[in-house]
């Protein structure tokens, strides 16, 4: 059995046992839930229905697909104050790993799918995962390597503004070393949640404007066995039930955020699947798991975006990372 089937079997297997209660029951009408997707061949970002699958409709395209502009890592939607929905992307970067973050006006898209950017900046170390921070309006980047590519760095960089709810800087105001750092996620009770080498991290977050700053809170460690890797690639909400998913080298858990007696702690997770190299996992509202892991003679993308409910496919895409379509935190 393929990784594919392996992955597609834990999920499936996870809404049928009894330990699927913890994660909420079914809605009992149907309902649409669209999923977006970064794609890198076109680079561009695309919005599917899982329920009549088609060729997708372009929600953005990337100024250029080379240069700080190669291949699309990620996408996030959120609501703002100034500019009302806004999708935030990164891009990785050529082969120096000098890549760029940007945040894009929805309503300034022009009919060419294109433009809209309200804010944008190049940063270096292969630059894998972005968040807003709600009500600060400071962008906070994961990069997984140091400067041109070196194996020893990566970390998180803070742009802020200088009035909460403003345009962020180009230059970061802050940054934190964490290794492999590759995902990132705003947790509404003022926290921002990592994942990289080894270690899924808890940051608060202080000031307003120009000198908001996060500062470390607690972490959970964890291995994928003896002489494996143990990158962390993504986190993502479990929009149909509660807490996180995050993927590893080796690995699909499941963890959570509790305020335990004076504090703020992840509580110990749970295997969701031992499928290797997934790049991004999460549940829609209606119970459906969707998840995007390279496929035989792929490289770190795949055609195919898996779903528990039936995977579906488009020739010659190469999908890095897919996302339930909503500005919705969890």
């Amino acid at each position: 059995m393929d990784r594919r089937s392996i992955l597609r079997a834990a999920a499936a297997g996870a809404l049928a046992a009894p330990v699927a209660g913890l994660l909420g029951a079914l809605p009992a009408e149907a309902a649409t839930y669209y999923v977006m997707a970064t794609e890198q061949a076109s680079g561009r970002i695309l919005r599917f229905n899982p329920a009549a699958w088609n060729g997708g409709t372009v929600l953005w395209q990337a100024p250029s697909r080379t240069g700080t502009w190669t291949n699309l890592s990620d996408v996030k939607r959120r609501s703002t104050a100034k500019w009302g929905n806004v999708m935030l992307v990164t891009s990785s970067g050529a082969g120096d790993y000098l890549g760029r973050a940007a945040m894009i006006d929805e309503s300034a898209i022009s009919s060419s799918r294109t433009g809209g950017i309200v804010w944008q900046a190049t940063v270096d170390g292969n630059p894998h995962s972005i968040e807003r921070i709600e009500g600060k309006g400071a962008i906070v980047v994961a990069t997984s390597k140091g400067p041109t590519g070196s194996a020893t760095g990566g970390g998180l960089h803070l742009f802020v503004p200088s009035s909460n709810g403003g345009k962020p800087g180009t230059k970061a105001a802050q940054f934190i070393n964490f290794p492999g750092a590759h995902g990132v996620i705003y947790n509404r009770n003022g926290f921002i949640i990592a994942v990289g080498n080894g270690e899924v991290r808890l940051y608060g977050i202080t000031g307003d404007g120009a000198k908001t700053r996060l500062a470390y809170r607690t972490k959970y460690t964890f291995s994928d066995g003896a002489g494996k890797a143990k990158m962390g690639h993504d986190i993502l909400p479990n929009h149909g039930g509660r807490g996180y998913f995050f993927t590893s080298s080796y690995n699909v858990r499941s963890l959570d955020l509790v305020y335990a007696g004076n504090s703020w702690q992840f509580t110990a997770t749970s295997v969701v699947s031992k499928t290797a190299h997934v790049k991004a996992y999460t549940r829609l509202p209606n119970g459906v798991r969707t998840w995007v892991v390279p496929g035989s003679g792929e490289g770190e993308w795949s055609k195919t975006i898996h779903f528990s409910s039936g995977n579906h496919s488009k020739s010659g895409a190469r999908f890095y990372r897919v996302r339930y379509y909503t500005t919705a935190f969890a």
